[in-house]
């Protein structure tokens, strides 16, 4: 990272630590915001505006907010990254990282992240693309993680929309985590939790175009919920960036084999839980409004299974 672009993102960049405005907008799973709309992402307390001249398309998983970014005007893609219950030195460690796209589209770190105070800042290169972050802590172990890259001749516009950014960014207290709706009566053994997802497979789409040609994002992702207690996951995705002379374009599979059960622990909640076989565990929000199923409040579609046997 050279040091004119670290002073001038740390000097610019100063990020309110008060609650956005009353007209945000709450973030909504495959929804699209407009330059200008300032979005909400309240269960981590950040708060932020689209810049001018791109849009943003909102996706959400059990452990991840991420808000893509594309432009009609400006080559390259961008990702709003929000988290909470982090550090500085886990930000750090990640933006210190290579960012694999796949498919030997690879951006490596132009030096150590640049820290000062509350404010870090990365630089990224390959033979094609650059790639610029910058990070931003807030006062409640709440973050956000701004990424852009694309062709080594728009970073004097990168250098502008991470500014942009930065200085639009609002922190507050994250908020609680509301109940979900009543769950269906009868969920201990045999319950209606159990026979409605028994021996059934679930499937989640979403897919982002940033549009002019820029580059996108697509994935899937299914969950088997067999009757013996077993689960398998898996997800596929697609990021491509395309600029003249030069697409790149990155293809991941990521999979988790374990147990899985459902939790109620009020009689308007449940949760459903995957412990993995290597140890790790998620736990997703259920609800099932008589037609639909969400996890973690996003819909999922639901089918007969055929890895269970």
């Amino acid at each position: 990272m050279a040091l004119g672009l670290a002073a001038l993102l740390v000097l610019a960049v100063v990020p309110a630590a008060s609650p956005g405005a009353a007209s945000a907008e709450e973030l909504t799973p495959n929804h699209t915001y407009a330059a200008g709309a300032r979005v909400d992402a309240s269960a981590v307390g950040v708060s932020v505006v689209i810049p001018e001249g791109w849009v943003g398309r909102f996706g959400q998983d059990a452990r991840h907010h991420v808000l893509l970014l594309g432009s009609n005007d400006v080559e390259g893609i961008g990702v709003i990254l929000f988290q909470s219950d982090i550090t500085a030195a886990q930000v750090s460690s990640v933006l210190a990282e290579p960012q694999d796209l796949g498919a030997g589209v690879v951006l490596r770190p132009i030096a150590a992240p640049v820290i000062d105070g509350s404010t870090i800042v990365a630089g990224y290169r390959n033979e094609t693309y650059i790639g610029r972050a910058l990070a931003l802590l807030g006062p409640s172990r709440n973050a956000v993680v701004f990424f852009v890259a694309g062709p080594p001749k728009n970073e004097a516009a990168y250098r502008q929309l991470l500014v942009h950014l930065g200085t639009s960014t609002t922190f507050g207290p994250p908020a609680p985590v509301a109940a979900s709706p009543p769950a269906p009566a009868g969920n201990g053994a045999g319950g209606a939790w159990p026979r409605l997802l028994s021996d059934q497979a679930l499937h989640y789409f979403s897919s982002y175009n940033s549009g002019g040609g820029g580059g996108g994002m697509a994935s899937h992702r299914v969950l088997h919920l067999c009757a013996d207690g077993h689960f398998t996951f898996s997800g596929d995705s697609l990021v491509t960036m395309n600029v003249p002379g030069a697409t790149g374009s990155s293809g991941g599979r990521s999979g988790l084999r374990g147990r899985w059960t459902v939790e109620t622990p009020t009689e308007t909640s449940a949760v459903l839980v995957l412990v993995g076989d290597d140890g790790r565990e998620l736990r997703w929000p259920l609800r099932y409004d008589g037609q639909k199923t969400f996890l973690n409040g996003q819909r999922w579609l639901r089918e007969r299974s055929s890895v269970c046997r």
